[in-house]
């Protein structure tokens, strides 16, 4: 009993922000540990989709093209970005994403169609002239006339019929006032 009278009350403010300083030091240690976990079961439609919730501003590169903007929307294997003046839907496995430094958010999200084949047909439906970005920096310019499953016929705008392997598409770039 003596001891606890005798206890420099220094001494025991000390010990307690001690304490309660290695508590907070294990406590954030464990949460940065608990974060990296988590990030390593994303896949790259969860990072993509988390893109979107952040509103991300990304550079992406991909086949010899280059684009950079706002990511706008994503689904299993695309995402979409806004950039000026123009829209790009990119297949994520076909580009390094690059998320530049949040200086302000996008400004809006919108809902994503559910694959990369679901943006390539609506494309299709409106008949509109689009850019294929190919491997290379190769484009194939405009309207997308038929979507099949391993392929796309295109109208070019020399009046030729393209048929373009699914695989070679990279992205569908169009006019940012055309949606």
């Amino acid at each position: 009993m003596d001891y606890e009278r005798n206890l420099d009350p220094d001494l025991a403010s000390e010990l307690r922000q001690g304490a309660g300083q290695e508590f907070a030091a294990e406590a954030a240690e464990d949460e940065r540990l608990t974060e990296e976990h988590r990030r390593r079961g994303l896949s790259l439609a969860d990072q993509a989709a988390e893109m979107v919730n952040r509103g991300d501003r990304v550079s992406v590169e991909f086949g010899g093209h280059s684009f950079s903007g706002a990511v706008a929307a994503a689904g299993s294997d695309y995402a979409t970005i806004a950039g000026p003046g123009q829209t790009a839907d990119i297949k994520l496995e076909a580009a390094r994403w690059s998320v530049l430094p949040l200086e302000m958010k996008a400004e809006s999200h919108v809902a994503g169609s559910e694959s990369f084949l679901a943006v390539l047909r609506e494309h299709s439906a409106t008949r509109r002239n689009v850019r294929l970005a190919l491997p290379g920096g190769d484009m194939v310019i405009g309207a997308l006339a038929v979507v099949a499953e391993d392929h796309v016929q295109v109208d070019d705008v020399d009046e030729r019929r393209l048929i373009v392997p699914m695989g070679l598409i990279l992205a569908v770039v169009r006019s940012s006032d055309v949606q």
